[in-house]
């Protein structure tokens, strides 16, 4: 497995209990029922690789009757006859070898039986030899061997006498093979195969998210309603504290944690990059492990031509755009939300002074190919590193790796002006989301610790009345005031930034409360000080980090 999976990534392989929870899941089903084939969606380097890996090394060491096999269609596709002795090849590898060799014999259409003699699987040439004969001919049938190796795993099976878990990773690069002549439908050839198979559970992954969910969720497409869908997201703020001490040599204080979190919005290629960085900036250059430091350790990733993710926003950057006609105008629609994002297509169109009609164009083609997101007809980044990234490098801002921690104030200040914008806007959002999720209290009994509160049973109130409560100057004072049918009252406030609650903010809504007489509830994103904590125990007040929020709103999903 280490020339597959090495030691190293499965180091740093953190977390994804839920996801892997899923898979397993899926897995068990395949001995009972007929398989239910998944689809990997999410951003660019969130980990559905690692992810897939970490399954398929998890299922070789505890599973005899699931062979599990993982092919790169980026590195398989590109043409049909390459396609159809590389397919077969892997296939074959995966359940001969189990990962343990190179698989380069088994990739090469000449090589390929030679390979398999060796490994003694002659069983399973007669099988491969229509393949090979037709990759023989001066002008391969290309339906003929797409068919052929698209049924061949039901073959193999059969010969066998096993199941097979297949993982086919950057699936939306299939659709190159449709350019070649001849080709025809692929898509339409896959499914028809994959239909008539049993035993067999598909895996597709892909990092054009937008493409790949076209071609999963289209109506007019052949694998339409064929897959369910698992996002993969990124890290919560306990994920990125395990896989920051997985890269340092010595923990951090508490409060670093966070910061890393919200620089790199949880995701793991980011919190990489920062945490490798910042080991260097520590024990290479001996800069003291501060929320400075860490700041630099982003600006120099980030804004760096020799940083990781400066390298990384790049090549999103460029892949995106180099197919795109009107490359400059798309350039400037993406510096105009990098500065303020938010935007609707008129206020882009009137901006840029183009057409409300080419606006629109601009942000459908920026949206496709996952640069951009939509929210009630308003656009934004997808990605607020990439973000930051765009407004800094595109006007000339780039950091020397020879730069002062003091040379680097005027782009901490930056930083700071933006991130604390971010984390402003995220506050509103996540103030509207607990108000909605008070809405849904209805007299349920949640088991189990909730609130801060030790282990135990607690029934919610059934509220009938939820809203802010504003001063007459327009401020909000609080975040949510709500009241039951029963005269029961409760008061809510949300800090949702990257330092945790202090005894001082508990004490202060607990001071309300009482004016009140109200049960308070605090929803802190980076949780609570011990001094806060304990005074919230001894005064029978509510709290909830970023966490115990999810898991609120999850039960409340259930009952």
């Amino acid at each position: 497995m280490n020339a597959f999976y090495p030691s190293d990534q499965q180091h740093l392989f953190t977390n994804r209990v839920n996801e892997l929870a899923e898979l397993e899941h899926y897995l068990e089903k395949l001995s009972s029922a007929p398989a239910e084939h998944l689809a990997l969606f999410g951003l660019r380097r969130i980990g559905k690789t690692l992810l897939l890996k970490e399954f398929l090394r998890r299922v070789l060491a505890s599973r005899s009757d699931v062979i599990p096999v993982y092919m790169d269609f980026s590195a398989l596709c590109s043409s049909p006859e390459n396609f159809a002795s590389g397919f077969v090849g892997s296939l074959c590898y995966w359940l001969v070898e189990k990962g343990d060799r190179e698989a380069e014999p088994y990739l090469n259409a000449i090589s390929l039986p030679f390979a398999m003699a060796q490994a003694g699987a002659a069983d399973l040439l007669d099988a491969v030899q229509p393949i090979l004969h037709e990759l023989e001919r001066a002008k391969p049938d290309r339906q003929a061997l797409l068919r052929q190796a698209f049924h061949f795993p039901s073959q193999a099976a059969t010969i066998r006498k096993c199941r097979f878990l297949l993982i086919f990773d950057e699936f939306q690069e299939i659709r190159t093979l449709q350019n070649f002549p001849n080709a025809h439908n692929v898509l339409a050839l896959f499914r028809a195969e994959m239909q008539t198979q049993s035993g067999i559970l598909y895996i597709l992954a892909g990092s054009a998210v937008s493409v790949l969910s076209n071609m999963l969720s289209n109506p007019d497409t052949p694998l339409f309603a064929q897959f369910t869908r698992l996002p993969v997201g990124s890290f919560a703020r306990p994920d990125t504290r395990i896989l920051v001490d997985k890269i340092l040599s010595e923990p951090l204080e508490e409060d670093m944690y966070p910061l890393i979190h919200s620089l790199s919005g949880g995701h793991p290629f980011y919190i990489t990059a920062i945490s490798r960085r910042l080991s260097t900036l520590v024990e290479a250059v001996k800069r003291p492990a501060s929320a400075d430091t860490i700041k630099q350790a982003f600006l120099f990733e980030t804004l760096s031509p020799s940083g990781r993710i400066y390298d990384f926003c790049r090549y999103v950057y460029d892949l995106s755009l180099q197919k795109a006609s009107g490359y400059g105008s798309l350039k400037a629609v993406l510096q105009l939300l990098a500065a303020e994002e938010g935007q609707t297509a008129s206020q882009v169109a009137r901006r840029l002074k183009v057409s409300s009609a080419s606006a629109s164009d601009y942000l459908r083609w920026l949206l496709a190919v996952d640069l951009l997101v939509e929210k009630e007809r308003l656009y934004y980044f997808q990605d607020p590193v990439l973000r930051f990234w765009v407004a800094a490098v595109i006007q000339g801002v780039e950091v020397s790796l020879s730069a002062s921690p003091l040379d680097l104030q005027r782009l901490i200040s930056r930083l700071d002006t933006q991130f604390q914008r971010l984390s402003e806007e995220l506050g509103s959002a996540q103030e509207s989301a607990v108000r909605e999720l008070l809405r849904a209290f209805n007299g349920q009994t949640l088991e189990g610790g909730w609130f801060g509160l030790p282990s135990g049973g607690l029934q919610l109130p059934v509220l009938v009345e939820v809203q802010p409560q504003r001063s007459p100057n327009g401020q909000t004072e609080l975040d949510a005031v709500a009241r039951s049918a029963a005269g029961e009252t409760w008061i809510v406030e949300v800090k949702w930034r990257s330092k945790r609650a202090g005894q001082k903010e508990v004490q202060q809504l607990h001071h309300r409360a009482l004016a009140l007489n109200a049960q308070a509830w605090l929803v802190s994103r980076a949780g609570f000080t011990s001094d806060a904590a304990h005074y919230a125990a001894a005064n029978h007040l509510f709290i909830s980090d970023e966490n115990d929020l999810q898991r609120i709103r999850a039960c409340l999903k259930t009952n």
